[in-house]
């Protein structure tokens, strides 16, 4: 008796290569970012993680027209130019990628003080209500994010620190095809300006 064995043959091993590229492209990444700042001090920390792998860890001070940026090794100074041709490029493509993007969480914390207990709640209150309203438009573009706000009160001191949290997931392909679409909008523009 014979037993027939079908065998894969080799040319059709050569389509798992192509088909691990698309998943590679197709598949989500999650980035989240972390942003801290203290106003009094004028100090915050920014750390950026992709797939909760540290990338980008700066410490950050903010001047007139400059921020300093320092991370473990070196000390960046940067002078903030609104009009530069590699800002504009950033804007767009921030703008092509905020159209892609899926949201999966934000998270604002605040710690406030202003050595008046009255003052403190008036305006822990006018804070609580602006991000509720931000919060409830937020919600109604990206219904499943997780959204939230945790704020503590100090009555007896001064102090203003701001934490924002927040994750969201792209897809390689979409990167891509964002910014090669804002690199062809931005020449356009310069080239008609």
């Amino acid at each position: 008796m014979l037993v027939k064995t079908n065998y894969i043959s080799m040319s059709s091993l050569y389509f798992l290569i192509p088909t691990v590229f698309i998943l590679i492209l197709m598949l989500p990444m999650f980035f989240e970012v972390k942003l801290s700042y203290n106003i009094f001090e004028n100090s915050g920390v920014i750390c950026v993680f992709f797939e909760k792998i540290k990338i980008k860890h700066y410490m950050f001070e903010i001047y007139k027209n400059s921020i300093r940026l320092k991370d473990e090794k070196t000390i960046n100074e940067k002078e903030l130019s609104f009009s530069s041709p590699e800002l504009v490029l950033i804007e767009e493509f921030s703008k092509q990628i905020k159209q892609k993007s899926r949201l999966k969480y934000l998270e604002v914390y605040y710690h406030l003080g202003v050595e008046d207990a009255y003052l403190t709640s008036i305006i822990a209150g006018f804070i609580n209500s602006a991000l509720l309203i931000f919060f409830t438009g937020l919600k109604n573009s990206r219904p499943t994010a997780s959204l939230g706000v945790y704020d503590s009160v100090s009555f007896n001191k001064k102090v203003a620190e701001i934490a924002i949290n927040f994750c969201v997931s792209l897809t390689l392909f979409d990167v891509v095809y964002s910014f090669l679409n804002s690199l062809i909008l931005t020449k356009k523009r310069t080239k008609f300006s």
